[in-house]
């Protein structure tokens, strides 16, 4: 067995600075070698990659393999040939990785893993946006906080992102790059503290001044086309003419972001909000094919949910058919099918509507409130921070709707055979 220093980064997020390099076969010296991958969390049951912006829930029998892994010691043999299908886990020679098609579950479970601390924690940058896109779940969490925006207010969104207990920190807004200064500030805090970074943004702004700062923190980059047409896509994020000159395009800043990002091989991934103006199968799957041809391989949708500008009744005609769910499912099966290179992650965010935790521009803890069509404000104290987070994490938010968001709400195994696509190796 051969080793590397295995000491730890702070946190308790199972990130190793160094990783523990070791023959797959302790018994029988192989040419091939494991290791965790780079910047990989696990907490208990549950992995987070960050390169494919993903969390899967791991069976006993997997776990136990990750543990030995992680330990310097060799697992069982298939179960390290999935983990590193996945990007769990790295060997040497390579093993591809491949799609999965909105699959979290690696081996059997009967149920999801029960969560007590947070997975994911959006921060808000800033609450300037250069968009009006239509069904803005953070619009209550916008107008109103922008004229009000200061220093001491971001140094408290720096003081709660340094001691929430998440494994993922997301810097979102507003428009992260409407602020960059901010946004920067923000990454390097969220690191700094162990845990995973997601940026999300919508391109418009100057996104190669952050490029450096992605890099050095190794965030994944996540940006939001919802149509592979840009009338469309427009049409449902429309430009705000008191931001952007006339002829703007919503849909032209997101691509070249995402063009961007790839050549400087940052991980990114593309998130869609499904509408009825986009939730069919046609509509979708052009937009899909647009993806991969841009060099995505993780691709996010969400339903809309009645929450913040989508709560407006003005608005219902924007709300996803009931039939929705069936959509989803058919483009999944066929993208399955059809052996496409990108990886799908459905979140259940209709289902369980309650289910996120948002830092507002000014520190505010925030969670939603569908029954007002909106979101409920919580003031977080200067002194013990992240007990009043985990706090309310636990009292007001769906715990069930939160671990159902991110492992998709589905206990079906990740399975081979039915997932036949290989990704371009990073």
């Amino acid at each position: 067995m051969t080793h590397r220093c295995a000491r730890r980064r702070s946190g308790d997020y199972g990130v190793w600075q160094y990783r523990p390099v070791f023959a797959v076969s302790e018994r029988r010296r192989t040419s091939a070698t494991v290791r965790l991958a780079p910047g990989v969390r696990v907490r208990d049951s549950i992995a987070y990659v960050p390169r494919r912006d993903h969390f899967f829930a791991l069976d006993p029998a997997h776990l136990h393999t990750l543990g030995r892994l992680r330990a310097g010691r060799a697992g069982g043999a298939a179960e390290t040939r999935l983990l590193a299908e996945l990007g769990i886990c790295e060997t040497d020679p390579d093993t591809p990785r491949r799609a999965f098609f909105g699959r979290s579950v690696v081996g059997r479970i009967d149920h999801l893993p029960v969560i007590t601390r947070p997975l994911v924690v959006n921060f808000f940058a800033t609450a300037h946006c250069p968009l009006r896109c239509l069904y803005c779940h953070a619009d209550d969490l916008m107008s109103g906080y922008r004229e009000q925006e200061d220093d001491a207010g971001f140094a408290r969104v720096l003081r709660v992102a340094a001691a929430t207990p998440a494994m993922v920190g997301v810097v979102t807004g507003g428009e992260p790059l409407a602020r960059a200064e901010r946004a920067e500030r923000l990454i390097a805090r969220l690191a700094e503290t162990g845990k995973a970074v997601v940026l999300d943004t919508s391109g418009v702004g100057d996104f190669s001044r952050l490029v450096p700062t992605l890099r050095r923190h190794s965030v994944h980059v996540r940006v939001s086309l919802d149509s592979a047409d840009p009338a469309g896509n427009d049409a449902l994020r429309p430009a705000d003419r008191r931001h952007l000159p006339p002829g703007s395009s919503s849909a032209v800043y997101a691509r070249d972001a995402i063009r961007r990002a790839v050549r400087a091989e940052v991980p990114c991934s593309v998130q869609t909000v499904v509408t009825a103006r986009n939730g069919d199968v046609d509509t979708l799957l052009a937009l899909r094919d647009v993806l991969v041809g841009l060099g995505v391989t993780t691709w996010v949708l969400h339903v809309v949910v009645p929450v913040g500008k989508a709560a407006d009744p003005h608005r219902a005609g924007l709300l996803a058919p009931a039939g929705v769910q069936d959509v989803l499912e058919e483009l999944v099966r066929r993208t399955a099918a059809d052996g496409v290179a990108i990886d799908i992650r459905l979140t259940g965010t209709h289902r369980a509507p309650n289910s996120t935790l948002l830092i507002s521009s000014r520190g505010e803890l925030a969670v939603e409130n569908v029954a007002e069509g909106g979101k409920s404000v919580f003031a977080l104290p200067r002194i013990g921070v992240r007990r009043a987070v985990l706090k309310h994490f636990r009292t007001q938010v769906d715990l069930a709707g939160h671990a159902d968001r991110y492992l998709n709400g589905s206990l079906a195994p990740w399975a081979a055979a039915a997932t036949g696509a290989t990704l371009p190796r990073a």
